[in-house]
């Protein structure tokens, strides 16, 4: 039994002690802000979807290796263009793909003597001879082949990106691509490759049989064989500078490099005449052969364009605010008022939760109205939901000093009850949003008792900004609810309470 007891009265412990823990449930106001955090910032790094597009160019480049003194290999140069999309899921990591247009050089001037002892002329007609001994020679002197090259090229990779400053962003990429030749041609752009034939059995030497190839060339043209999809690596570093919110100028320093040899072909020699019948197609290119080594395209270059971030205009949204039980709340009035002997109390009321900032403004309908003037607006900061008509609790407070004033001023016969937004969202949807909101008002009012007919809603939209919405605090000003006496009526004033009137 007392095994029992004991139990029962260290769970009655633990009960009572709960219960003294336990608070009144919170209540929950609402806070209207125009948008997350990082769509206000012109200089954050922002999430969301981009489009670029950039222009540029640099050392784009048919690069490979020539094994031999004979030839001088040269960088070549060229120009690029990208477009392209990426998508932040972050404010500073994201994912992209893209679509880059680029061209290549590569430039090659070749000295040296190529020589063919005893070769059998089978087609030395013009002597009348067939298989005709000769010896061959093929002098390169200064021929400078320019190969180029155009391609499109598709990466796709992963981009970070951090915030410099008010207005600037450091970016870096890494990406894999896919290129996909799209022409591809050499020619000779200066220099001459000369060809002549001996024949020792005649004494004849000739170099000026253009039909046979014993001539000077000095303009050689063909396509390179090479391969047309190619796989390669590419990295990037870019500085961006903030125009809009949307919209950044961008400058980007970018590499790719491809991986493998792309080359189809490994003759022997540059110039073979007896497999083309004595014709300057017969001259391969440096590319194909034995000359070239590890042929590829490498590219490293820079580009400026910009950057457009894709998003509506920023859209308000609700946030929740905890505020302590209301048995913590002090009322903060405001006692001293003469007109027309009325109590302050009636129209003056703040309420502030203790410890706490400042949550609602109150509306003191006393001083602001106490000369009744025609046309002098109240603007008070009455709460919708977010894109809603629908009032918050924490309004009914201020709309009920506003019955309290009406029931207690018959002379004041038309009010407006104007409703005002900031700048956030559309003309169209602002001005229908105020409307519905004035509307609302109205209405509370004539619930509590107000003639209709002393009531008239109007909304301005965001036409009646009173500052420029530069800032969320300017913004919250500018969203109200004003009430503007229209028409007074002397003869409604009550009169006085004296023994006359009794």
């Amino acid at each position: 039994m007392k095994k029992y007891f004991t139990a029962f009265s260290i769970l009655l412990l633990l009960a009572v002690n709960a219960w003294a823990q336990t608070e009144p449930a919170p209540r929950i106001t609402y806070d209207t802000i125009p948008a997350p955090p990082d769509t206000l910032a012109i200089n954050a790094a922002r999430k969301g979807h981009f489009v670029f597009f950039d222009f540029g160019g640099g050392l784009n480049n048919v690069s490979f290796k020539v094994e031999d003194t004979c030839a001088k290999k040269s960088p070549g140069f060229g120009i690029s263009a990208r477009f392209g999309y990426r998508y932040f899921f972050s404010p500073n990591w994201g994912i992209g793909v893209g679509l880059n247009y680029s061209t290549y050089q590569g430039i090659t001037t070749i000295n040296f003597v190529n020589k063919t002892a005893n070769e059998l002329d089978t087609s030395a007609t013009f002597i009348n001879q067939n298989g005709l001994p000769r010896d061959y020679s093929s002098a390169f002197k200064d021929l400078k082949e320019r190969i180029t090259v155009s391609a499109i090229e598709i990466p796709v990779g992963l981009y970070y990106q951090h915030a410099l400053g008010s207005r600037f962003r450091l970016g870096a990429g890494v990406n894999v691509s896919m290129t996909q030749i799209l022409t591809k041609k050499f020619k000779s752009v200066s220099g001459a490759l000369a060809n002549t034939a001996t024949y020792s059995d005649y004494n004849l030497k000739i170099d000026s049989l253009a039909a046979y190839g014993l001539t000077t060339y000095t303009t050689l043209k063909g396509t390179p064989a090479l391969k047309t999809t190619i796989i390669g690596l590419g990295g990037e570093l870019s500085l961006h500078y903030a125009l809009t919110s949307k919209l950044d100028i961008t400058l980007n320093l970018s590499g790719t490099y491809r991986l493998g040899n792309i080359k189809k072909r490994d003759d022997e020699k540059l110039w073979n005449s007896l497999d083309t019948g004595y014709t300057s197609t017969a001259y391969v290119g440096i590319t194909q052969t034995q000359l070239a080594k590890n042929v590829n395209l490498v590219n490293v270059g820079a580009t400026i364009g910009l950057r457009y971030r894709l998003a509506k205009k920023p859209q308000p949204q609700i946030i929740e605010r905890i505020l302590p039980p209301i048995d913590t709340l002090v009322v903060d009035v405001d006692t001293t008022d003469n007109w027309y002997n009325r109590d302050a109390d009636d129209f003056g009321v703040n309420i502030l939760p203790m410890g706490y900032t400042f949550v609602n403004s109150g509306l003191d309908m006393t001083k602001q109205l106490e000369r009744k003037k025609v046309g002098d607006p109240i603007g008070v900061p009455i709460h919708f939901a977010l894109n809603s008509d629908q009032l918050a609790d924490t309004s009914h407070t201020l709309m009920d000093t506003v019955v309290t004033f009406l029931k207690k001023n018959p002379d004041v016969i038309k009010m407006e009850v104007s409703a005002h937004t900031d700048n956030i969202g559309s003309d169209a949807y602002n001005l229908d949003l105020s409307k519905r909101r004035a509307l609302t008002v109205v209405n509370y009012l004539i619930s509590q008792g107000v003639e209709s007919e002393r009531l008239e809603p109007v909304g301005y939209g965001e036409s009646r900004p009173l500052n420029d919405n530069s800032t969320e605090a300017m913004r919250d000003i500018n969203r109200r609810v004003e009430f503007v006496i229209m028409a007074l009526d002397d003869s409604k004033i009550p009169l006085p309470d004296t023994p006359d009137n009794n």
